[in-house]
């Protein structure tokens, strides 16, 4: 079984130095660049960005064909003086994929989006596309929710919930 390349070789500095003067190439053009193999570079490339020392853009369809993958080296991140107040995140670009989110975290987000929508019953799909999350996803947490007591579902056909009575009263039964 082969080892994941070390970062501390020639071909690996090669490379971060091609990738210092071309940013933004595949990388196959890194590796003409830096005068190593093509499978060298993709290896050594996933093991830099595993590490956070190179960012990988990902390539698309065009024309029905897939496009190369992108590479540059990170931008550092400037220190800020503790003296000042703290900066708002920069928010995710639309073309960049939500986070993964660690588990529980989904059920989190869709209890806290109908507990700011209280009184609304709201379909899988309509929390999905507000949340930029999958919809199977969603309804799988709704159903674990619905479980435990922390929301309702209103509505069989289409499937529908609210968050549930702080009370603990009466719960609405769903429809058939």
């Amino acid at each position: 079984m082969a080892s994941a390349p070390t970062t501390s070789t020639p071909a690996a500095e090669a490379l971060l130095g091609a990738l210092a003067d071309r940013p933004g190439a595949s990388a196959a053009e890194l590796a003409a660049a830096a005068g190593i193999g093509r499978s060298t570079a993709g290896k050594l490339l996933a093991t830099l960005a595993a590490q956070g020392r190179v960012e990988r853009q990902p390539g698309g369809l065009r024309n029905g064909r897939r496009t190369a993958d992108r590479w540059t080296l990170p931008t550092p991140t400037p220190t800020q003086d503790p003296g000042l107040p703290p900066t708002a995140a920069p928010a995710r670009p639309a073309d960049q994929p939500p986070r993964r989110l660690r588990s529980g975290q989904l059920r989190d987000l869709v209890l806290g989006y109908l507990a700011d929508r209280s009184g609304q019953a709201l379909s899988p799909t309509a929390i999905a596309k507000t949340l930029d999350r999958s919809a199977g996803a969603v309804g799988n947490a709704l159903r674990v929710l619905a479980g435990q007591g922390a929301v309702v579902q209103t509505q069989a056909k289409p499937r529908r919930y609210t968050i549930a009575p702080a009370d603990g009263g009466d719960h609405a039964e769903p429809q058939r």
